[in-house]
């Protein structure tokens, strides 16, 4: 299996893991435009730096979601690294990383709480509660 970055590539593109590869491609596209090196001369320096990396960030992430196999892979790879995610009815979606969840649940035991935590929808304004046993 190979090895992909730590970073969110959905979140690099401002996406979710269940839109269609035309979705991914029109916000990959604006994004593209937005930071292309060629589009942001006479910029500073530092803004022109940060664009430029911003850019080829963007452009790493389409590259592994708009291939139908890197993208299973990643999603895989994902999984295993412990980001629970589920769709929301909007088209949006709910994530929650395995290490919240259980920081979040142990800082609620400690308070003699019931372990749980709420997560909102990253389009809409839908939220679930996610409980945790140990």
């Amino acid at each position: 299996m190979a090895e992909f970055p730590e970073k969110d590539l959905y979140a690099v593109l401002g996406a979710n893991a269940s839109d269609s590869v035309q979705q991914l491609r029109h916000k990959y596209q604006q994004l593209a435009l937005q930071f292309h090196p060629d589009r942001l001369v006479g910029e500073e320096t530092t803004q022109l730096h940060w664009a430029v990396n911003r850019f080829i960030e963007v452009e790493a992430a389409w590259r592994i979601l708009s291939d139908l196999s890197s993208r299973r892979e990643y999603d895989l790879q994902r999984r295993g690294a412990g980001v629970y995610t589920h769709d929301c009815r909007c088209g949006g979606g709910f994530s929650l990383s395995k290490e919240v969840l259980e920081e979040e649940t142990q800082l609620m035991e400690e308070d003699g709480l019931q372990g749980a935590v709420l997560v909102c929808c990253d389009t809409c304004s839908l939220s679930v509660c996610v409980t945790h046993t140990r």
